[in-house]
Order: structure tokens, then sequence, then C-alpha cells
């Protein structure tokens, strides 16, 4: 009878190691750090699979400077005899800009004293067919300060009749007011202002006019400021001003002033273009959008000297973004990615230093 013979057994692999081992191969091919969720075609449910987040390409920043809408705050006019005070128009503030009109009879070359802190824009002469000197208009501009004088005098070393007045404006530059100036003379009963070409968009054009003999009205389409003549003699003459907007740049319309007593007589138009106060610089940033069209939408940042100003956000469509509130002449570096949920894309940067 055979006996059986007993086999040693031998130890097989213990299971939970088996398991932990398996663990470890799964976390090895998981996806990287770069993984997200992704929609296609074929995959609806937006499983998670390996793919990277995609950042938006060709940022660019342009910088945009807004201007002051010019408004005018007040006037007044005034008449004298070798001096012509002019009182400061109500409501005028610190920043404000102020321009006068001093006219007088007769020629130019009589010394003309401006009070302090007044600039001479232009002075101009309208004479008769023998050269004789009819009447002489001058302008000036003025930055309203603190405490501004309640009046300003023009004194001429003669005694000779003085007409004119002063408007105040907002919203002007204070560092360069006069965009360009022009003169026109003639001798009729209508006088015709002369075409300025402005370089600067939304100025405020101011038409001063002075006729012998005559007061004008302002010319037509503008707002009066002021009329009014130097005396009732036969030897007196009138002046007047307006003003009207204009939006565009380049050569401005000419305007006309008739007499409303159709008399001919030597007049002359000056023209003035104020130009407005730039306002802060702003940056329009623009870019390509992200390839990958599942993310949620954009993040970025405004950093000077490596320091972060501003965080914002923006959606998914969105490639146009404005930043408002810069200074010229400092340096901003932007920054721009893509993100969905805690996934984020690659930066797109650029710099931008305004001056406007």
């Amino acid at each position: 009878m055979s006996r059986c013979r007993t086999v040693p057994s031998r130890s097989l692999p213990a299971l939970p190691a088996l398991l932990a081992l398996l663990a470890l191969l799964a976390l090895l091919v998981l996806p990287t750090a770069a993984a997200a969720f992704r929609a296609t075609t074929t995959n609806p449910a937006n499983s998670l699979a390996a793919d990277r987040l995609q950042p938006p390409s060709g940022l660019t920043a342009t910088q945009s400077c807004s201007t002051a809408t010019i408004v005018h705050v007040g006037s007044s006019s005034s008449t004298g005899l070798g001096t012509l005070v002019l009182q400061t128009p109500p409501g005028t503030d610190p920043g404000d800009v102020l321009v006068a009109q001093v006219s007088n009879k007769g020629g130019g070359t009589s010394l003309l004293t401006p009070p302090a802190g007044w600039t001479s824009i232009r002075r101009d002469t309208v004479h008769r067919p023998d050269a004789v000197p009819q009447v002489t208009s001058a302008l000036f501009w003025r930055a309203a300060v603190a405490g501004e004088p309640s009046s300003a005098t023009f004194t001429l070393n003669a005694s000779v009749e003085m007409v004119g007045g002063i408007a105040t404006y907002r919203g002007v530059s204070t560092a360069d007011p006069v965009d360009a100036s022009q003169v026109r003379t003639g001798t009729s009963a209508t006088a015709t202002t002369p075409s300025v070409t402005t370089t600067t968009a939304a100025t405020m054009l101011v038409d001063f006019t002075a006729k012998w003999q005559d007061d004008l009205p302002a010319p037509t389409g503008t707002q009066q400021r002021w009329r009014l003549t130097s005396g009732g003699s036969t030897a007196h003459y009138g002046v007047s001003a307006g003003d009207v907007a204009f939006a565009g740049t380049g050569a401005t319309p000419t305007r006309t002033a008739a007499s409303p007593t159709s008399s001919s007589s030597e007049w002359l138009a000056q023209t003035i273009a104020l130009r407005p106060d730039p306002q802060q610089p702003s940056a329009v940033l623009t870019w390509t959008a992200t390839p990958s069209s599942w993310a949620t939408g954009y993040r970025g940042e405004r950093v000077v000297a490596g320091t972060v100003q501003a965080i914002s956000s923006a959606p998914m469509g969105t490639t146009t973004v404005t930043d408002t509130g810069l200074v010229d002449g400092t340096t901003y570096t932007y920054r721009v990615w893509a993100y969905r949920g805690s996934w984020v894309s690659e930066d797109a940067t650029t710099t931008l230093t305004p001056s406007c």
C-alpha cells in the first residue's frame, strides 16, 4: 500500500502588500499638476483627462488719454479811460483759466501793462486805408489760484478809451491753455472770424470782435459772453465775445458778426482755441483668447516695482479690458492668465509707461 507524500507548503505574497504595490503604481501614472477638466464631443461628462490649460497670447497695453470737457463759468465786462478794471467772474475756482480781452482806441504802440500773473496771447490793430490805427485788441490768460484777486487792472500809458471783458473757463490746461490763435481784419458792415487749425480735440473756440463806430454781436453760432461800446460819441468803438465747443482737430469754420446798423467801418476779429486739461491716463489691454475653451475666464495683475497694485478677473469671451487711474511716467507690468477652479495657465506679460 502506497503512502502519501507530504509536500512542504510555501508562503505566498501577502495580499496587503500586493494591494499597496498596485496603489503606488496607480499614483505614478496619474495626471500631472497641469491636468484639468476637458470637455470634448466624445467626452461630454467632463471627465478628468491629462491636459494643459493654455495661456492667452499676444497681450498688448495701449495708453488712452482722456480729456476734460471745457465749460464756461462766468464773465464780466467794463469800460475805462487809460485804465481798465475787470472783475473776476463769480464762481471762479483755483485751477480755472481766465481769458481777458483788453481793447483801446487807436494803435498798439501805447504800452499796455497787465496785472502780475497774466500772460499775453496776442495784440492786434486794425487801420484805416490811410494807415491810421483805429482799434487795438489784446488777449491775455491767467490760471486762477487760491485767494484769486477780485479784479484785474490793465493800464495804458495813454489816456484813451478802453473796453474789455474777462471769461472764466473750467477744464482748460493750465500748463499750455492756447492751442491756436489767429486774427482777421477788414472794412465792411460784417466781420468774419479767422479759421484756426487745432492740434488737440475737444477745444473751446473763443471769438472776439472790435469795430470802429459800432458794436457787433458775438459771431453766429457762438454763445455771447459780452457786448459793449466805449461811449456814445461818433468816435466810439465796440467789442464782443462768444464761444463754442469744437470737437475735432484741424481747421475750424469761419463765422460772421453782422452790424445791426449795416454801418461799414474798420473791424478786427480774433479767435483762440483753448486746449482741454488732460486727465489721468488709462491702459487698454488686449489679448488673444486661450485655446482652452473649457477655462472659466481670466485673471490679471498690475505690478509696479515688484508690488502688485491691483488684481482683477474677466469671464471667458473677454479679450479687452481698460485699467484706469494710472500716472504718467510710471512703468506698469501687466500679467494675464487663464484659470478654471484651482488650475491656472502660464502668464502673458507686457509693460506700459504712459505719457499723456
